[in-house]
């Protein structure tokens, strides 16, 4: 009979690959679906620019947007800034994943929609100089007339925006990620070990 304990550990393609089968299935999905809908809006949404199709009217539609920055467009015009700050993120997911125990399966997950919506809007930026994005929320936000004031920054009021901005699937992919990881991280208790 074999002790567990002095079983050999699992190598570096068994903790990379074979047993984080989550993340490379979410990666991939993330990753096709994101392409894919970026170069069908490319060819049926970009042509029609800046008039938008409704999908439902008053609510949600198709509009073509080039953006040069982050979300909300913050840092525009820095693309090289942001492709080393998503290739840092990137291996930083990489990293997590390894790490990771096998059991772990919805924080693997998690990183792996958030890992193929990075590399979906990096490959934008690196190839195009832009990211492609066409889903739009065609409504006023509630509170767009009210102005906010930024703590770490002086100066003047900054107004709430009056429309969401426009975005696509891979940035999608990364907030189900980022929900997923912030879900786990505040509903979920570490086991402690028995006898304490």
């Amino acid at each position: 009979m074999t002790d567990a304990s002095n079983a050999p550990s699992p190598g570096f393609l068994a903790r990379a690959f074979t047993q984080k089968l989550p993340f490379w299935y979410a990666l991939v999905i993330s990753l096709i679906a994101d392409l894919a809908t970026k170069a069908w809006a490319d060819a049926t949404v970009r042509p029609i620019a800046p008039a938008k199709i409704e999908v439902i009217p008053g609510f949600l539609a198709w509009a073509w947007a080039e953006n040069l920055g982050a979300a909300f467009s913050i840092f525009h015009g820095k693309a090289n800034m942001l492709s080393f700050i998503a290739q840092a993120i990137i291996a930083g997911i990489v990293v997590f994943m390894y790490r990771a125990t096998p059991d772990r399966r919805w924080f693997i997950l998690g990183l792996g929609f958030a890992a193929g919506g990075a590399i979906g809007n990096l490959h934008d930026r690196v190839l195009l100089g832009h990211v492609r994005d066409f889903i739009f929320f065609d409504f006023d936000l509630p509170g767009h007339t009210w102005t906010v004031t930024l703590p770490f920054r002086d100066g003047p009021l900054r107004p709430i925006p009056q429309r969401w901005p426009i975005f696509n699937v891979a940035d999608i992919c990364i907030d189900i990620g980022v929900g997923l990881l912030m879900v786990i991280t505040f509903f979920t208790k570490e086991k402690k070990p028995e006898g304490k």
